[in-house]
């Protein structure tokens, strides 16, 4: 299976890298969250059959989490 690449930084890296301070929550959190672990549970997922390739499953899962955190409408998490 194929997976888009992910060329441009993430709302995520916005945050860690804005004003060269970054987010210290997202930081302790990308410490803490072991994401192989967590990549390797969301492997087992179905594959899509049809349509665009699919965008990697643990950029989804942590966009899906910060749309959580931040209260984030589709819209605004796109």
């Amino acid at each position: 299976m194929t997976y888009r690449r992910v060329g441009q930084p993430s709302f995520a890296d916005a945050l860690v890298s804005r004003r060269g301070k970054g987010n210290p929550a997202l930081k302790r959190i990308g410490e803490l969250v072991d994401w192989a672990a967590v990549e390797l549970v969301l492997r087992g997922l179905p594959e899509p059959e049809r349509g665009a390739p699919p965008y990697p499953r643990l950029v989804m899962f942590k966009a899906l989490l910060l749309q959580q955190w931040y209260g984030l409408s589709d819209p605004e998490l796109e």
